[in-house]
C-alpha cells in the first residue's frame, strides 16, 4: 500500500511540476512547514520531559556531523532547522516563479 501510494504521489507530483512548477514548490513548502511545526512540538515534548533526551544514535551523529555527546534534542533541532531551510527555499522558488524571475538565489 505504501509503495502504491508513493507511486501515485510521484506521478501526480511529476505532472503537477510540468504543468505548474510554482504550485509544486508551494506544496512542498507547505509540507515542510508542517514538518517544522511537528518538530517544534517534539522539541517541546522533550523539553517538558514527556520524551527522554537519550543519546543521539551514531548514524545521526555521523550524518549531521554532530558532537559525539549529542542528544536526541540536538538531532531533532538539526532536522527542524534543515526542514525550515527547505521550506524557505521552496517558498522562495515559488515566489520567484510568480514574479517571473529567471534566476533564483539559493
Amino acid at each position: 500500500m505504501i509503495l502504491f501510494t508513493q507511486g501515485v504521489f510521484y506521478n501526480f507530483f511529476f505532472v503537477l511540476y510540468l504543468i505548474t512548477p510554482k504550485t509544486a514548490h508551494r506544496i512542498v513548502g507547505y509540507f515542510k512547514e508542517e514538518a517544522v511545526v511537528s518538530y517544534t512540538q517534539y522539541l517541546e515534548e522533550i523539553d517538558n520531559g514527556r520524551h527522554e533526551n537519550v543519546p543521539a544514535p551514531k548514524i545521526a551523529i555521523d550524518y549531521w556531523n554532530m558532537a559525539p555527546d549529542a542528544r536526541l534534542r540536538d538531532v531533532v533541532l538539526v532536522i527542524h532547522d534543515d526542514e525550515a531551510g527547505h521550506r524557505n527555499v521552496n517558498q522562495e522558488f515559488a515566489n520567484s516563479i510568480q514574479k517571473g524571475d529567471r534566476e533564483v538565489a539559493a
